[in-house]
Order: structure tokens, then sequence, then C-alpha cells
């Protein structure tokens, strides 16, 4: 049986031909739309081959408690600990992707567990814990 794969985001040109049709196009979705979604997956999958310096799609999916596959690439290795809230592998190994998905299809508990673990962990990238941060920043240096 093959799962349905659902995309969601703006079309770029090129990007959506020839997708397989298990394949679907969602097109720009309400933000409270997305999240209901992100609570009715099993894993993310961000198979990533440019580098994205805040990939907000992962911590939307760890903000639901999701598990995420991801391509070791970017900001995807400052925000996901392999192993902990997810699985990282190199960007275009497509035998490295399916295995990190199988392994985390196969093991519920494992995929719970890293989905609890993920949902902690994102509270650190949240705008309340990073502002404060920030503005601790610029006192310090207004003050030096």
């Amino acid at each position: 049986m093959q799962l349905p794969l659902v995309l969601i985001g703006r079309s770029v040109t090129g990007y959506l031909e020839g997708l397989p049709p298990n394949v679907l196009h969602l097109g720009r979705w309400p933000h409270s739309a997305i999240m209901q979604a992100w609570s009715r997956c099993a894993i993310a999958l961000i198979p990533s081959i440019c580098p994205d310096a805040c990939p907000t799609v992962a911590m939307e999916a760890m903000a639901m408690g999701r598990p995420i596959v991801a391509s070791r690439i970017g900001g995807l290795t400052d925000i996901l600990v392999d192993g902990q809230t997810g699985l990282l592998v190199p960007p275009g190994d497509v035998q490295g992707l399916r295995e990190a998905i199988q392994c985390l299809l196969d093991d519920a508990g494992r995929r719970h567990d890293m989905g609890m673990i993920a949902k902690q962990r994102v509270v650190a990238f949240q705008a309340n814990s990073v502002v404060p941060r920030i503005e601790e920043v610029y006192r310090k240096v207004l003050n030096s």
C-alpha cells in the first residue's frame, strides 16, 4: 500500500510537474489548517537539498509533537537532535531517507518518544523564548 504524501505551500515553477499520483499539492493553507494537518501526521518529512537557516516547517511539526526525518543541512541541524527529535540523513541520500522513514513507521513507541522530546525542544526556538534573549544582548551592548 502506498501512503499519500501531501505538499502544502506555494507552487514553484517546474516543481510540481511529474509528481507521482499519490502526491497531493494543496497550495497555500491558513496556518491553523496546517497545524491541524500536522496533528494528524505520523512523522514530518523534510528532505531538503538546499540549506534553510530557519526551517519553520520543522518547528511547526515539533510544536505538534511530531518526529522528523530530515536532511542534515542548514538550520535543520541546529533545530533537530539526531536520534532524539528525529532522524537526519545526508541531503540527496534516497536510501538513507527511505530507511529513516521506515524505522519510524515501524516503531510507534519511538515515534511517540521523539515527538514528545521535539515538542519540549521547540519551546527554545519560539518567540517568547528567543525575544528576551535578543533583548538581553541589546541591553548588554547599550550598557557597554
